[in-house]
């Protein structure tokens, strides 16, 4: 009994070590194992062997998933404590009769996760070359299909039914949440709702009460009645901020900074992030320059390949749903010692991060300033045409004391398109994926929002719209400032004015504008100021 404890207390200092020493080869061995065995029955005299996971220290892994379809994966291999003469090969099981051992240790009640909701799909056969220490890195892909919302355990071992060396077994606890769909609809009909959260300030769900009704100006009806109020929660993407590209002089790479704020979203995602996304939502992040002097426009191809790495861990990690791209705020020609820019190093990331993040996630573009501005010359680009590969992009100008500046690429010189920034298209990038207008807030002065927003009817009128996207400023809630009596007025005449079945015309006469509508859009802001007990501003400030 005294040896067979000391044996275990031997094996569990040698895997600690192993993993603080990151898994290199021993050159000696001190540990001497008489008859011991490896997981294929071969005696390996002195040698150990680890299953582990390259996502935990310990071989307890937690898997997140959310009911319905999708999955996720979990990479796992095989380490020896020493080199050996001869290659080995052994296969991974499931041990069941873990089940009942693990909920009694962890006064835990999990099930077992079906067989059909997990498969391997490099093969569950893991093997060692001669002369080498680790076995190259096997997947396990586990499936929500048909998964009811619960707690499941998954004991991957290699481990004969007779050894309970703990180094053998990779415990997969899995967490499948039920689906948070609110009592809000999200509208997906006509327009396509961009938002920006700072999570600096605000807690992601603040977006969810951002609740909106179209009433029939002639009926008086409700034209979405899946509830008796009307309303839907709105906004098709949610922009995160802030995340920058920061430079490390030592190393000299381009880093990825999330910032605290960030982090603590990230950490608590069920909480902040899913709940969007499970109403259909897609959430990503926003990457900006983060005032070093290095940002988009003078990174090196292996800065690019390094920096666009670091985004794929985390969007894959936390099942986020893509990038967004602002180049402001990196302080080009500010810091000394940073190259120069140039007008290929910002096409080749946009790529670079397609290819990386593959279809399935959105690479989208805030269209802003020079970093943008010779986009549609591909001579200038590298040959690059950057909205090949864009999923969208949209105006970046957003001014809180001009009329609202309509960016329209391909309408330039046209009456209410902005002549403050003029730009170009796109190359490659098709008109109904750009997004002409970013709506401001506009605070009360000698003008009202409306004044300011009229120039979006007119313009749409016209017949220049092409997209059916519309962007807004940060969102916000009740708060006490400058913005405070007019801010839903701004955020109610965007949208009206924008969308073809709002304003149809517009009369000016010695008492102001008159707007006729067969349609009613209108903004209810009531639960951004409910809190328990009443009503009050501040609602959905960061609770961190």
């Amino acid at each position: 009994m005294k040896t067979q404890t000391k044996m275990k207390t031997i094996q569990k200092i040698l895997i600690a070590a192993l993993w603080v020493a990151g898994l290199v080869a021993c050159t000696t061995d001190p540990v001497e194992q008489s008859g011991g065995k490896l997981p294929d029955g071969e005696t390996v005299e002195g040698t150990f062997g680890v299953l582990r996971s390259a996502a935990s220290a310990d071989n307890t892994v937690r898997i997140m998933m959310t009911e319905g379809t999708g999955f996720t994966t979990s990479n796992f291999y095989y380490q020896l404590s020493q080199i050996p003469d001869s290659g080995l090969s052994f296969e991974t099981k499931i041990d069941a009769s873990k089940l009942d051992e693990w909920n009694e240790e962890n006064n835990e009640q999990r099930l077992l996760l079906p067989e059909t909701n997990y498969n391997f799909p490099d093969g569950s056969v893991i093997s060692i070359l001669a002369g080498e220490q680790r076995s190259e890195f096997k997947r396990i892909q586990f499936m929500a299909e048909n998964l009811s919302p619960g707690e499941y355990y998954l004991p991957l071992t290699v481990a004969n039914e007779e050894d309970a060396n703990a180094s053998q077994t990779i415990n997969f606890l899995i967490s499948v949440r039920a689906r948070q769909l609110g009592e809000y609809q999200l509208n997906t009909n006509q327009i396509f709702v961009v938002f920006y959260i700072n999570t600096g300030m605000y807690q992601p769900l603040l977006v969810d009460e951002y609740l909106m009704s179209k009433l029939n100006a002639n009926t008086w009806e409700y034209a979405w009645t899946e509830r008796e109020d009307g309303m839907r929660t709105i906004g098709n993407i949610i922009n995160l901020n802030t995340v920058t590209l920061n430079y490390d002089a030592g190393s000299g790479r381009a880093l990825l900074n999330l910032g605290n704020d960030m982090r603590y979203v990230l950490d608590h995602i069920d909480k902040y992030i899913r709940p969007l996304q499970d109403k259909g939502r897609k959430v990503c992040i926003c990457l900006e320059g983060g005032g070093t002097g290095l940002g988009f426009c003078n990174l090196t191809d292996q800065q690019i390949e390094d920096f666009v790495a670091q985004v794929k861990s985390v969007i894959t990690t936390f099942e986020l749903d893509g990038v967004n791209f602002w180049d402001r705020n990196a302080g080009y020609g500010t810091v000394e010692g940073m190259p120069e820019t140039n007008t290929t190093s910002y096409p080749k990331l946009i790529k670079a991060m397609r290819e990386a993040l593959g279809a399935d996630k959105l690479v989208t573009l805030t269209d802003f300033e020079e970093p943008t501005e010779y986009f549609w010359d591909i001579s200038a680009t590298g040959g690059i045409e950057v909205g090949q590969y864009l999923d969208y992009a949209w105006s970046g100008y957003l001014n809180n004391e001009k009329d609202i500046q309509i960016v329209d690429p391909w309408h330039q010189g046209e009456q209410y398109v902005s002549t403050d920034y003029p730009r170009k298209p796109i190359a490659g990038l098709d008109p109904s994926k750009y997004g002409c207008i970013n709506i401001p807030w506009y605070a009360s002065d000698d003008k009202i929002p409306m004044d300011y927003l009229v120039g979006i009817f007119y313009w749409r009128n016209a017949g220049n719209r092409q997209s059916n996207i519309l962007v807004y400023e940060n969102l916000r809630t009740v708060l006490q400032d400058n913005f405070e009596s007019t801010w839903t007025d701004s955020f109610k005449y965007g949208y009206t004015f924008f969308a073809d079945d709002g304003t149809w015309l517009i009369e000016k006469n010695k008492w102001g504008m008159s707007i006729l509508s067969d349609n009613e859009y209108e903004f209810n802001p009531f639960f951004l100021a409910q809190v328990e007990g009443g009503s009050g501003y501040n609602k959905w400030l960061k609770d961190w």
